[in-house]
């Protein structure tokens, strides 16, 4: 896996937690994410990897 896949693949998944974290209509929705801390999850998913990134504790059937 390129190390570019990585950084964006991370990218995207902040982003989405930061949309859902944001009151609607914000303007920056980053600003939902400072001083929160965020949890990391990395899983195989045999094409690839899923990148699942919480404001809780990532937990599942996965978890090893």
């Amino acid at each position: 896996m390129d190390p570019h896949d990585w950084g964006r693949a991370m990218a995207l998944a902040v982003t989405r937690l930061a949309e859902q974290l944001a009151p609607e209509g914000s303007e920056d929705i980053h600003v939902s994410l400072v001083g929160k801390d965020l949890h990391l999850k990395i899983r195989d998913d045999g094409s690839g990897v899923t990148i699942t990134v919480s404001t809780a504790p990532v937990t599942g059937a996965e978890e090893e």
